[in-house]
């Protein structure tokens, strides 16, 4: 089977970002033994730079799996220039899609709709089935969250939403909000399916031998709780607050955040304008190491506005953290805290709470070593029914091929 995966923030694993659709295609080229076409774009939204030749080379060669890197207008913050970024990689995905032999089937994922309505485009030319995964609810998403207050880009992105929902030939979608929010749009539930993030189990081994290397990479003590968060540093992130949880963390207790975003720059003006120590703020790492960063932590922190569209969040930290055995402590309410009472990996702090996610982390401080062992091994069952990557990887192209057939 032929198969055409478009994400445009799609990454391979030596580069921080979004390595879901890589490691889909991955195991449907080796495992399947189909032919994956991954349509990803050469500028690396997260750190706002194109992709290197020197990076390119170092992706492991996959035989059936095969990249075709777009070009798209570069930005660096959410201005128009972003809107130019997107609508130009979703136009040149079409366009060459259009010259490239015919696929069997297409999936095309948002969070911006502009790359799957090109997907659905392409469907029709080439005439096969349209697969839409459903990554974040656009525009609701944008909207919520007072991004998008232009009537007329509401209307079109709102059309463009329901038209795909209702054409796509079949649904993914990553958390149970989603799939019920579309349903609740009048589609056949039939044709939607929850297929979440996860975890390639195996991918990571634990080295203890490097935590003293990456503490000190970390800039935090050998003796301290560290407390890191991985991932966006976005609006929609809420980082301020963990940040400023800084002034009411118990002595011996220091969060880490990694990764890169357009808050960036604020987060490190208010750790300098408090001169919070206690604070570390990282460049963003590769997926092939920051199991090594979470292991040399003590307790992952998943942060989120507080905003009703995140209730139906689940994002990958939710895996990171349990595949690695770490406690959570999560600024989500819904889904996410719904999750980690319910198996029992960590606590909810409160939304958008500083002196709250202090108070939580000095809590997982002192939990016992048989506590923690027992919330390690809780985390892996979970990963085990819900987040092992290889299992959902088979489901979604056992769904790919029934939808191949019935075409």
């Amino acid at each position: 089977m032929r198969i055409w995966l478009a994400n445009h923030y799609a990454v391979p694993p030596n580069i921080a970002g979004i390595t879901r659709h890589y490691e889909l295609a991955r195991e449907w080229a080796i495992e399947e033994g189909a032919e994956v076409t991954l349509w990803l774009s050469r500028f690396v939204h997260p750190r706002r730079t194109f992709i290197t030749e020197e990076e390119k080379r170092a992706i492991p060669h996959v035989p059936g799996l095969h990249f075709q890197w777009l070009w798209s207008f570069p930005h660096k913050t959410n201005d128009v220039r972003r809107i130019l970024n997107m609508g130009s990689f979703a136009a040149l995905f079409f366009l060459t899609g259009l010259f490239k032999r015919r696929p069997d089937v297409i999936v095309a994922s948002s969070p911006h709709l502009f790359t799957a309505f090109a997907g659905w485009m392409l469907s029709k030319v080439k005439r096969v089935p349209f697969v839409l995964e459903v990554r974040d609810l656009w525009p609701d998403s944008l909207i919520k969250m007072g991004g998008l207050k232009n009537p007329r880009v509401v209307r079109l992105l709102t059309w463009m939403e329901s038209f795909l929902y209702r054409h796509a030939d079949h649904i993914v979608v990553l958390t149970e909000h989603q799939r019920k929010f579309i349903r609740d749009k009048g589609i056949d539930p039939a044709k939607i399916e929850l297929i979440p993030n996860g975890i390639v189990v195996g991918s990571w081994e634990p080295d203890p031998s490097r935590r003293s290397e990456i503490r000190k990479k970390m800039g935090v003590p050998e003796d301290h709780f560290v407390a890191i968060y991985s991932g966006a540093h976005g609006p929609a992130n809420a980082l301020e607050y963990v940040v400023k949880a800084g002034r009411h963390l118990e002595p011996g207790i220091s969060i880490v955040l990694i990764g890169d975003g357009p808050e960036k720059e604020k987060l490190k003006r208010i750790k300098e304008e408090e001169q919070l120590d206690n604070v570390h703020l990282l460049d963003p790492v590769p997926k092939s190491e920051i199991f090594d960063y979470i292991a040399a932590a003590d307790c992952g922190i998943i942060s989120l506005a507080d905003n009703e569209i995140f209730r139906g969040a689940r994002p990958n930290k939710l895996f990171d953290y349990t595949f690695v055995g770490k406690p959570i402590v999560t600024t989500v309410d819904g889904e996410v805290r719904e999750i980690v009472e319910k198996n029992e990996v960590g606590l909810f702090s409160g939304a958008e709470d500083p002196v709250g996610l202090a108070k939580a982390l000095a809590q997982v401080r002192g939990f016992s070593r048989e506590k923690l062992a027992q919330i390690a091994e809780n985390g892996r069952r979970y990963i085990d029914r819900e987040g092992d990557r290889r299992k959902l990887a088979k489901q979604f192209y056992q769904r790919l091929r029934t939808l191949v057939k019935k075409d």
